[in-house]
């Protein structure tokens, strides 16, 4: 099983972070766990407690067991589905219903604990978490192996030079072929979502360029491109439109017969470190191709 991690959402101490990360654990015993060793900041060992913590930052603690007998972590964490793979970054085929990286309830399996155990296990590196997909998404996801080309990478989604291609399953079919929809999305304090209404302030711009590729009987195959990475963008967009995700429970028409969100992280292309334009795609999976051939409800 993977250890307790967090992403810092924003800037404070470290103590702040791990309390979070162990909110029934006292000062004294975060305290502990940092003087023991047990406690890792971008993988590296920790020492003070009033150690200045930045956004982004990865927070994990260890077990006592894994400090004593470090050979047996991650044993039987699944491995993952690697697309693409080198010295500077690795990226992976995420599954739907996998978390990118835990909560702050310390799921035990998530995509970055599975890659961490891998790559720890394979080429005694450590991976450093660039961006995420939702849980509920499957696809492209990349991850890299030193905190440089994680900040890299990072800079290029800030200035929006990431260039990231869905594919979605939508219940029935756009009035048009092809459309952009620009909105402001809005996240509380509990993590929901929603679209601003036109005319109202706050939230955060989101562009969402999509083009219609296939139509089936009930359904419609959607190619996606997003300009922005805001959380649930696209379920909210395709919403709007009238053409919800097939699967989405919160934002669409409940849940799909396959038994998944239709929304795949089909490509990704990116400046590798050495200069390169990459470009790496993901199939899609069979479970939408059987979704979108439904002939009946």
């Amino acid at each position: 099983m993977g250890n307790p991690i967090i992403e810092a959402q924003e800037s404070g101490y470290l103590i702040d972070i791990l309390s979070i990360l162990h909110p029934r654990a006292k000062k004294n015993s975060l305290r502990r766990m940092i003087d023991h060793g047990r406690v890792l900041v971008n993988g590296k060992k920790a020492t003070r407690a009033k150690e200045t913590v930045s956004i982004g930052t990865l927070v994990e603690t260890l077990s006592r067991k894994e400090i004593e007998r470090p050979g047996r972590r991650g044993e039987k964490t699944p491995n993952p589905g690697i697309l693409y793979e080198d010295d500077e970054l690795i990226v992976v085929d995420k599954p739907p219903g996998l978390l990118s990286v835990a909560t702050p309830m310390g799921e035990p399996d998530t995509m970055f604990d599975r890659v961490l155990n891998f790559v720890s296990k394979n080429q005694s590196k450590r991976t450093h978490l660039v961006h995420r997909l939702d849980r509920e998404t499957s696809g492209c996801m990349i991850l890299a192996k030193s905190p440089e080309v994680r900040d890299f990478l990072q800079s290029q989604f800030k200035d929006r030079s990431v260039e990231r291609i869905y594919h979605a399953v939508v219940f029935g079919k756009p009035a048009v072929e092809s459309g952009v929809v620009t909105s402001r999305i809005q996240e509380s304090r509990d993590k929901r979502v929603r679209l601003v209404p036109k005319g109202e302030t706050g939230g955060k711009e989101a562009i969402t360029n999509w083009r219609l590729e296939k139509s089936a009987p009930i359904h419609s195959l959607i190619r996606i491109k997003i300009d922005t990475g805001r959380r649930a963008q696209i379920r909210l967009h395709m919403s709007d439109i009238g053409c919800p995700v097939v699967g989405d429970t919160r934002y669409g028409r409940g849940k799909a017969s396959v038994n998944r969100l239709c929304l795949h992280a089909s490509e990704i292309q990116f400046e590798h470190p050495n200069g390169q334009r990459i470009r790496v795609k993901s199939s899609l999976p069979d479970k939408l191709y059987s979704e979108l051939k439904r002939k009946s409800l």
